[in-house]
């Protein structure tokens, strides 16, 4: 019997859990996530605005495997010996596998801004969101670092649950090295940048140099004090593949191929935001991409299980994307098109609610 082992919830994972259920009877499925449930990225922002229940974010990943037939081991991933084949946990597990794959996400901090990973607040592992999320609902001074979707989105959603609950005089202040939204194009950041002015956030342009207790600074001189600080400036890599023989990129990232596994351990598999791919470096690490990846990963697993045939992933040049800007309005791009509307934010809802309903059914 083959073992093809999981490591983390991801949305490519979810996708080969939800079809493991149909698995053949001579593979065995483990799922390895340092949590029960995983939470789902896409409704972080409705959370914090205080749309969505703490439940209705979250999928419950034990229930999803005993339903697949799939084992749940609830750990995190310390190690891999990709020659031994061997997997460590930080519970003193090992656990060999046939094949592995590995969608564990990314992590929210930077080892670039001086203090930064002592006062960073870090909402990676993705189950460590709720509890976050109450200490900035708390926090009178927020700074958010990073002008891409995540950070603005975040505050923008703050700043709604804030002015919802009579906390006006809280300040949300983004700091941004460069314009908002940049890769969406020069009339979606000026649209955005309108955006979150309209909404009372706090803009200022600058790189953070160095994060004090209670006080950030920037390379325009500036020194901004806040409550509670937090990094949204772009994925960085997992610690895990930087301590391990498998081959990474300049970043950390673990690299793959087009058939989402390492380059050199055609046995070892990875996918979304922890892996880049050889071929198209430049593709986003982000939940489109992600979900786009189950299905070519659950056949690949399979396929390389029974020595059968395996299919590249091909990334879109092009995708849909809405972000919340509160009060149920959504800011959707597609290429160097945006518009800002309810109509936007409550297809981005459809798309959220069913995303979620296939993991509970």
């Amino acid at each position: 019997m083959k073992t093809i082992i999981l490591v983390g919830g991801g949305h490519s994972h979810l996708h080969c859990i939800k079809k493991s259920r149909h698995q053949e009877e001579n593979v065995k499925w483990v799922l390895i996530s340092p949590s029960r449930y995983q939470y789902y990225s896409g409704m972080f922002s409705g959370y914090t605005e205080g749309i969505y229940s703490l439940e209705e974010t979250r999928i419950d990943l034990e229930n999803l495997c005993k339903a697949a037939g799939c084992d749940f081991v609830e750990s995190a991933v310390l190690s891999i010996d990709p020659d031994q084949q061997h997997l460590l946990t930080d519970k003193g597990e090992i656990f060999t596998y046939d094949f592995v794959s590995f969608d564990i996400g990314s992590r929210n901090d930077s080892m670039e801004i001086k203090g930064l990973h002592t006062h960073n607040l870090p909402i990676k592992p993705n189950y460590r969101f709720p509890e976050q999320i109450r200490k900035l609902q708390k926090s009178r001074k927020t700074i958010f670092i990073g002008g891409g979707a995540a950070s603005i989105e975040m505050a923008l959603s703050l700043k709604a649950w804030k002015r919802d609950k009579g906390f006006d005089n809280h300040a949300i202040t983004v700091v941004h090295s460069s314009p908002l939204l940049e890769k969406a194009g020069i009339f979606s950041s000026k649209k955005m940048t309108d955006v979150a002015l309209t909404k009372g956030i706090n803009l200022h342009s600058g790189r953070v140099t160095k994060v004090e207790e209670s006080r950030l600074y920037t390379d325009k001189g500036e020194i901004l004090d806040y409550e509670e600080v937090i990094f949204l400036g772009g994925p960085k890599a997992p610690p895990l593949f930087g301590s391990s023989v498998l081959p990474t990129d300049e970043q950390g990232y673990l690299l793959v191929n087009s058939y989402l596994q390492s380059v050199e351990y055609p046995n070892v598999f990875g996918t979304g935001d922890c892996a880049t791919l050889q071929d198209f470096q430049d593709v986003p690490k982000n939940g489109v991409t992600a979900v786009r990846q189950g299905p070519v990963l659950w056949k690949n697993l399979n396929g390389a299980a029974a020595n059968g045939k395996i299919i590249p992933f091909e990334p879109q040049n092009r995708y849909l994307a809405i972000m919340s800007v509160g009060d149920k309005r959504g800011f959707l791009t597609y290429g160097s098109f945006s518009l800002v509307s309810g109509w936007a934010w409550r297809l981005k809802d459809w798309i959220d609610q069913r995303f979620m309903r296939k993991y509970r059914e």
